[in-house]
């Protein structure tokens, strides 16, 4: 990482601009995402939104879909912790395997989505700046939002997060002619935070 200075002076500024000048440059030429701050971070996964509108194209289901669940994510990560970073892009970017998997496989089904989508949520992230350990981890989630079988990753708090945050769109089309007690069943074997289940039960069973 470029050590640049941080007051920007008249002097200081030249090495500053020279020094962003050189981050361009490398980033350009080697395929190099320079490394950024923790709250750069944060403020980069709105970066990601225009990433998947594109992905998606004409597709406004499915953007308006990512959209809700991005929301619903935030809710449950405001009371349950773990890495906004993470929530907030593996959010974004669970489905955004659907467009090839519908391209090379002829369906988007969720094993199919969990093929199809590291690969595109990676290119991504990589472009974008994230760090390695976090693309891993979001690859993770993305690979795993349907099956839920890798315990390295589905163990975490934001795989919980993303979880819930997904079902809690889903679960009016999957239990549409459930009752209450096979409603009140399921979202106790589903959801898995406390706040997940809270929201389940104040949307669906009251």
């Amino acid at each position: 990482m470029l050590d640049c200075p941080k007051e920007r002076s008249v002097p200081n500024m030249r090495c500053f601009l020279r020094c962003q000048l050189t981050a361009v440059v490398v980033s350009v030429l080697f395929g190099v995402a320079t490394p950024v701050s923790g709250q750069d971070k944060l403020s980069l996964t709105d970066s990601l939104i225009p990433e998947m509108e594109s992905v998606f194209a004409e597709n406004t289901g499915m953007i308006e879909h990512t959209k809700t669940v991005l929301g619903h994510a935030m809710d449950i990560q405001e009371r349950e912790g773990g890495a906004l970073a993470i929530v907030k892009a593996a959010a974004t970017l669970h489905d955004i395997g659907i467009p090839k998997a519908r391209e090379v496989h002829g369906s988007s089904s969720g094993e199919y989505q969990e093929i199809e989508g590291p690969p595109v949520a990676r290119e991504i992230l990589t472009r974008r700046g994230f760090a390695a350990d976090q693309i891993d981890h979001i690859c993770g989630i993305v690979a795993n939002h349907h099956s839920d079988v890798d315990p390295r990753i589905v163990n975490t708090v934001e795989f919980k997060i993303l979880w819930d945050a997904d079902w809690l769109v889903n679960f009016p089309r999957r239990y549409r002619d459930a009752s209450a007690s096979e409603k009140a069943a399921a979202i106790d074997e589903i959801f898995k935070t406390d706040r997940g289940k809270e929201l389940a039960r104040t949307m669906f069973l009251n």
